[in-house]
């Protein structure tokens, strides 16, 4: 299979049952989804209502910086395992599944140790708040967390891969905190509660992989058996090795370039204004997210479908996943920008009433996170299907020149400005992405391929 060029599968993609099952998933991602939002607003209302503003600038400054290291370093292993675990039970390889794990676990393991050796370090030479310290740790603890949750992912079980990351850490870490303090007020700093977040994630990882992936892994593994109708049974490890290198790099510049920019955004934002308008920012971007999240969840669910469908070769099951994920999320991101218009304020205020002069930077970010949700599952279609050097292209052109325009615009207009910048960007690389798949692919991953459905063959 060529980059530009899907099978042309014709075996019916089993619509009423199909979609029931899409459904019944999308449901529990979306649930956890939905917790887990609903968990993380309630941490950041909680940080924000006992710190000052200040003190909350620096927990977002560090907090996104964390998340942006988390990302960049990911080195392409979270999607690498999500893709390639799926394509590889169904072909009844589980010598190269084993050795994926091995090969992709150490480079994370590696990732996690140098991000939070390297961010200590500059922090030390640099003589920066002390909060960056505990920032260093809880790098390491989210890029350990996360690749054990995709991984999960990929041999197929949703709710113990999402659980602990999504529902559990935030609400146990607060309780902890609480019970450590006498109450919530031992959170007004903001380097104790990255401290705390870093090692409750820690140890939740720990009991995941003890309890769910280890047993997980060994036995989905055992149960994998050869299967006849390989299409490459003559792939040996080392010929896989070569494949993960190349397409790792791939993966990582594409998480570098997409989702690290988000947090990234309001790190940028922290070297132009005060840590008190930080804050601010951080609270409405957190605040604007609530609308990424349906998509995200449905993601979830999602990217394996597509890897698996991909592998089978089944044109109809890609345009059906794909278009069943853009028609929930996009009604799903309608729904909540009416409620962030209507009650946008009341949220901020419940952090800090100082925090509602940002709803205008509220409804800028909002509206980027809109666009992207009724273009569908645009990265999870190109990566999952093996066009990730397509999607590194767009994003390179897209999300690099949008970079260059937050930097612009943060510094000449302040928030405000990059808000506007990051919309830029937001929507530049989702509406592309749409556009190329359906020229190219003749798969249509946005809400306009439900009333349109793509045509033809890919050429």
């Amino acid at each position: 299979m060529t980059s530009t060029n899907l099978p042309p599968h014709t075996r019916p993609a089993g619509k009423k049952g199909s979609l029931g099952r899409l459904a019944k998933l999308g449901s529990a991602a979306v649930l956890i989804r939905f917790l887990s939002a609903a968990l993380g607003y309630a941490l950041l209302v909680v940080l924000a209502r006992w710190m000052d503003t200040e003190a909350f600038g620096h927990f977002g400054f560090a907090f996104s910086l964390a998340l942006t290291l988390a990302i960049v370093l990911d080195l392409g292993q979270r999607r690498l395992v999500l893709r390639f675990f799926a394509a590889y039970r169904g072909r009844g390889r589980s010598d190269l599944a084993r050795a994926l794990l091995r090969f992709s676990l150490r480079l994370s393991l590696g990732a996690a140790l140098l991000g939070a050796g390297g961010l200590a370090l500059a922090t030390y030479l640099l003589d920066a708040h002390p909060s960056l310290y505990a920032a260093a740790a809880l790098t390491a603890a989210m890029i350990v967390s996360d690749y054990q949750s995709h991984a999960l992912r990929g041999l197929g079980p949703l709710i113990p891969a999402l659980m602990p990351r999504e529902v559990v850490w935030r609400p146990l870490t607060v309780g902890l905190m609480a019970l450590a303090g006498g109450s919530v007020a031992i959170m007004v700093s903001a380097t104790t509660a990255l401290w705390a977040l870093a090692g409750v994630l820690l140890a939740v990882s720990l009991v995941q992989f003890l309890a769910f992936s280890r047993p997980t892994w060994r036995r989905v593994l055992a149960h994998t058996e050869s299967d006849a109708t390989d299409p490459n049974p003559a792939e040996t490890k080392l010929d896989a090795q070569a494949d993960w290198r190349g397409t790792s790099l791939r993966l990582w510049a594409i998480s570098a370039l997409n989702q690290g920019l988000t947090p990234l955004t309001v790190v940028i934002v922290g070297l132009f204004v005060p840590p008190a308008e930080t804050g601010a920012f951080f609270a409405a971007m957190r605040t604007a997210t609530i609308i990424a999240f349906p998509l995200q969840a449905l993601n979830l669910m999602a990217a394996p479908m597509l890897a698996k469908a991909y592998a089978a070769e089944n044109r109809p099951r890609l345009q059906q996943v794909a278009g069943f994920t853009a028609g929930a999320a996009g009604l799903a991101a309608l729904l909540g920008a009416g409620v962030l218009i209507v009650f946008g304020p009341t949220l901020l205020a419940l952090m800090n009433p100082d925090f509602v002069a940002a709803q205008n930077i509220q409804l800028v970010i909002m509206s980027g996170y809109v666009v992207a949700a009724l273009c569908g599952s645009t990265g999870q279609l190109l990566t999952m299907t093996g066009h990730e050097t397509v999607f590194l292209w767009i994003l390179g052109i897209c999300n690099g020149a949008g970079l260059l325009v937050i930097v612009a615009l943060a510094a000449l207009f302040g928030p405000i400005g990059a808000a506007w910048g990051y919309v830029v960007m937001k929507a530049g690389w989702n509406v592309s992405v749409a556009v190329w798949s359906r020229r190219n692919l003749a798969l249509d991953p946005s809400v306009v391929g439900l009333v349109l459905p793509p045509k033809g063959q890919p050429t």
